[in-house]
């Protein structure tokens, strides 16, 4: 027996060292991979960066070198409210995302388009289109702003409380006060005048045409704030998309830091949408290609990517199609096409797994 015991705790011995002379070199590899990685995504944001500064300047200078003192100040105006919507949308998408774990649902489903929708709808409505074109457009982007914040924060307020679904569970809440929303635009609109519901149509679609100067500094201030934030809880936010008993486990105060994420996204949406109109599917498809194209779900990376990546599409899908194809207002179409198609295929490939 002595003997035995003897030959086991030599074998194990011998099994520690090896582990004590092993442990630098897998350490090693280890950390070579993470690096490797880090390089690998780095690149791809480098690329994704210089892409979106390429279409940048191509919808600056296109066919505008010779009338560039006319046109050149128009074009930079425009340019930037592109730019922010784009790194808004996106933006506010990914953290969605991320807190919700699920990379079907974006913001718009707590009913953002359809509150816009209302107040458009609503002011013609009670006012006449008249009485509501005099209404300053800085003033009717901090009506529609803050009535969508106001929205999406009470609902948070309300449902994140007690309860492992609670946020599945604001999702579908927020489906539901859409519809709703929705039903009384509707009601509306086939009470009121046709001539009246025609402007109605005009301020409820989406458009890039025009972009309100005083509403535009606005939008960017807090999208450059919010933004800013995003990326510095981005570490704990990532945490967040682990569940709730992991946060719970690794010291992250759970309900305090989804409210804060939602509230953020929501406060970009709110913006964006206030800006230029709903884009519903935008966000779900910018989102979904940043996570293929550049390999990693971690925020701090995911936000730039699909900043640059959102600025690519809408910048240089708005200049393709209005300076080189003379359609100035048919992106908006291509994207809700675009982007309901990828949301069927995800349903679809979901329900098949």
């Amino acid at each position: 027996m002595s003997t035995i015991t003897f030959e086991n705790q030599r074998t194990a011995n011998l099994t520690l060292s090896g582990a004590r002379t092993h442990q630098p070199a897998a350490i090693a590899k280890v950390r070579s991979i993470l690096a490797s990685r880090h390089r690998d995504v780095s690149k791809r944001l480098l690329v994704a960066a210089a892409l979106a500064t390429a279409m940048v300047l191509f919808f600056l200078f296109y066919d505008a070198l010779d009338a560039w003192q006319i046109i050149g100040a128009l074009r930079a105006k425009r340019v930037i409210g592109l730019v922010v919507v784009a790194v808004a949308l996106s933006a506010s998408t990914v953290v969605f995302q991320a807190v919700t774990r699920n990379r079907i649902l974006s913001p718009s489903v707590m009913g953002f388009d359809a509150m816009f929708a209302l107040v458009a709808t609503g002011s013609v409505f009670f006012l006449t289109a008249r009485v509501a074109n005099l209404i300053p457009s800085s003033i009717m982007f901090l009506i529609q702003a803050g009535l969508m914040t106001a929205l999406a924060v009470g609902m948070f307020m309300m449902m994140i409380g007690r309860g492992r679904s609670s946020v599945h569970l604001l999702v579908l809440v927020g489906i539901v006060v859409g519809t709703l929303l929705r039903s009384v635009t509707t009601m509306m609109s086939v009470i009121m005048d046709p001539n009246e519901y025609l402007a109605v149509q005009d301020r409820a679609m989406a458009s890039f045409a025009a972009i309100n100067t005083q509403a535009l500094w606005m939008t960017t201030a807090v999208t450059v704030g919010v933004v800013a934030y995003m990326m510095w809880r981005s570490r704990t936010w990532d945490i967040l998309s682990l569940g709730q008993d992991v946060a719970v486990a690794l010291g992250v105060n759970y309900k305090r830091e989804v409210k804060l994420a939602l509230t953020a996204s929501a406060l970009l949406v709110a913006a964006a949408t206030a800006l230029v109109g709903p884009l519903m599917f935008f966000g779900l498809l910018i989102a979904n290609i940043a996570v293929y194209a550049l390999g990693s779900s971690n925020l701090r990376h995911l936000i730039p990517a699909s900043a640059a990546i959102g600025i690519v599409v809408l910048v240089g899908g708005q200049a393709i199609l209005e300076h080189v194809l003379n359609q100035a207002t048919v992106l908006p179409v291509v994207i809700e096409l675009v982007g309901g198609a990828l949301l069927l295929v995800m349903l679809v490939r979901a329900a098949r797994r």
